[in-house]
């Protein structure tokens, strides 16, 4: 099955619709892993619950703007390192993170609100 990710921190407008869709196996991962990386209690705990939940659909305008710029530096700075490590050599898994790494960054740059 797949998940949705959308890719809408508050705080940034005129992004457009910026979406990911991983599996929902690989999005579990990744939000795990996010939510052991963040320092934001809080948040971790809640992307704890999501994962524990088994959500498919997330959208950074859920969070604080603060929170949301937390979780993607996570995603920009150490989730690409981490993937390497959970799958060696794998280009689809290194390619779909790398998409992921592409939206937040571009999100990142998008006009303040």
């Amino acid at each position: 099955m797949s998940a949705v990710v959308i890719i809408d921190p508050r705080g940034k407008r005129d992004l457009g619709f910026l979406d990911w869709n991983p599996s929902r196996g690989l999005l579990v991962q990744v939000l795990g892993f996010i939510a052991d990386e963040v320092e934001d209690q809080a948040l971790a705990a809640d992307l704890r619950e999501f994962v524990a939940r088994g959500y498919a659909f997330i959208a950074l305008s859920s969070y604080s703007a603060e929170q949301g710029a937390e979780i993607m530096k996570v995603i920009r700075e150490r989730l690409p390192a981490a993937v390497e490590e959970w799958y060696p050599g794998h280009e689809g898994a290194r390619q779909h993170i790398a998409e992921l790494v592409e939206l937040v960054e571009e999100a990142e740059a998008g006009p303040s609100a």
